[in-house]
């Protein structure tokens, strides 16, 4: 089977309402260069990327696919119109068969919310494309609201959210029933005093004799105290740092959900897939003392998860959101746990992920997008503001953004003044630290994206000896390096 994380969908051909740039056969509506630049993924380059990723995985005689959340660029319903679309040629086309859950970019809370967006119109001309009527001065477009979680749901249920011709077994949290509204729980603010009844999309399926893909729903949208009104963005916290760890607050039935399913997949000796958008792990658990506001820190959850999903008997998770391909072992009172992290279709470095085993381990396999070629509309576009040509493909045009994210947002925004590329100790250079900064952000693939040269110079620089905050710069990266060279290509099998 293969897994597939956050493919962050943006149809360029999408009827968004908005002439986008005539790049030749057909107007498209692409976001600026200035803005994608340093951007966490590749927006522009998202449906090629996902587009490859499927037909790589059925070439290879893959026939059953995960998708782990995140499926549209930021939930407009345009874009989940289209991934609709793609997912079901896919599936007629391709012979794949397709099984998805819901991310923070796919739907919001109850009633959704508006976004904003600029897109380029021509040669150095964009537009703010949007569906909040709030801004006079933009384009309206209602194809840019991302809609409430049940109602994104309603638009992919076909993949996976209710049972199908075929299916072996389907099964929730709540019963054998697939009928949206079996399927809530009540949401509550911390103070107890506001619930609302919310959609969870966890899933159990057994496409094919044997496999079963256990689909876990933890994009919780936490009701914030004192707002009363669920119309308004501000009645719920943001999902994207909550995951796991407000599970342990708001679905503890999902625990137990998880407990029953382990047992019986032992029993019965099936092989048991377990997949959600959210990490279980903390990947990086070294990174706070130097980067204490970066991404990872914020989204890595409490220890007390993977003690309860051991204690439920799962020893390993597979999970997107991260943009990285990790692995990360914990013991716990119950025993080993492994947190497989997911990279992206169109972040640094682009890949789709094949699994492969049984009851006994799992051998994963990393399938590389990186060498797909530049395409040619989005070219286009970056020429007409000026950027130069092509980067050299997928690859390198994500690393390129991906090196200016980390110098120009990484360290301005997560480190102090005294430790910005101008102040670096003698022989530490600015490229350095964004090669460092690339590897812990984008995880073991990107030493790929090296050259020997430069990873001996980055080995090197790892053993030279340092202190204080040095000391811990160079840790991280002989981490980095360290697990780019063991990576384990052998997975425990996820039952105890």
């Amino acid at each position: 089977m293969a897994l597939i994380a956050d493919p962050h969908l943006h149809d360029p051909q999408g009827n968004f309402g908005l002439a986008g740039f005539d790049a030749g056969d057909r107007p498209r509506l692409y976001r600026p260069w200035s803005e994608m630049r340093g951007y966490a993924r590749g927006v522009n380059e998202s449906l090629p990327a996902l587009c490859a990723a499927l037909e790589r995985i059925a070439a290879r005689g893959v026939r059953q696919v995960v998708i782990a959340g995140d499926i549209s660029d930021d939930g407009q319903i345009e874009n989940l119109r289209r991934a609709a679309d793609l997912l079901t040629w896919a599936e007629d086309d391709l012979g794949l068969r397709i099984h998805l859950l819901p991310g923070n970019h796919d739907g919001y809370a109850i009633a959704g919310k508006h976004t904003a967006m600029r897109f380029v119109t021509g040669p150095g001309q964009t537009r703010l494309l949007t569906s909040d009527p709030s801004l006079p001065d933009a384009v309206q477009s209602p194809a840019m609201r991302c809609p409430g979680a049940a109602d994104a749901l309603a638009l992919l249920a076909r993949f996976g959210q209710r049972r199908r011709e075929g299916d072996l077994h389907w099964e929730s949290p709540f019963g054998l029933s697939d009928r949206p509204q079996d399927r809530v729980y009540p949401a509550r603010s911390a103070d107890g005093g506001i619930i609302r009844w919310l959609p969870d999309a966890s899933c159990l399926i057994e496409p094919e004799p044997g496999l079963w893909l256990l689909l876990l729903d933890v994009t919780i949208f936490e009701p914030r105290t004192g707002i009363a009104d669920p119309h308004r963005k501000r009645a719920f916290l943001d999902p994207s740092a909550a995951g796991w760890t407000a599970a342990l607050r708001q679905k503890p039935y999902l625990f137990d959900w998880i407990a029953d399913v382990c047992a019986r997949a032992k029993t019965l000796g099936k092989v048991l897939v377990p997949v959600s958008h959210y990490p279980v792990l903390d990947h990086w658990p070294g990174l706070a003392p130097v980067l204490p506001g970066a991404t990872l820190v914020r989204r890595a959850p409490i220890p007390q998860v993977a003690e309860r999903l051991a204690a439920a008997g799962l020893r390993l998770h597979f999970g997107g959101h991260l943009h990285i391909h990790a692995q990360s072992l914990r013991a716990t009172s119950a025993g080993p746990f492994t947190d497989v992290a997911l990279p992206s279709t169109c972040a640094f470095p682009p890949a789709a992920m094949l699994l492969d085993g049984d009851a006994a381990g799992f051998d994963l396999t990393p399938l590389p997008l990186g060498d797909l070629p530049d395409d040619p509309h989005v070219t286009a576009v970056h020429l007409a503001e000026g950027h130069s040509t092509a980067q050299g493909g997928l690859g390198p045009s994500l690393a390129a953004r991906h090196r200016t994210r980390a110098l120009e947002r990484k360290i301005a925004a997560g480190l102090p003044a005294e430790l910005r590329p101008d102040a670096l100790p003698d022989g530490i250079s600015g490229d350095d630290l964004a090669d460092l900064l690339m590897l812990i952000d984008a995880g073991p693939l990107a030493i790929e994206t090296l050259s020997p040269m430069r990873i001996a110079h980055l080995h090197r620089l790892a053993a030279r000896p340092a202190t204080g905050w040095t000391a811990e710069l160079h840790r991280l990266l002989a981490e980095a390096l360290a697990r780019a060279d063991h990576r384990p290509d052998r997975l425990p099998a996820a039952i105890a």
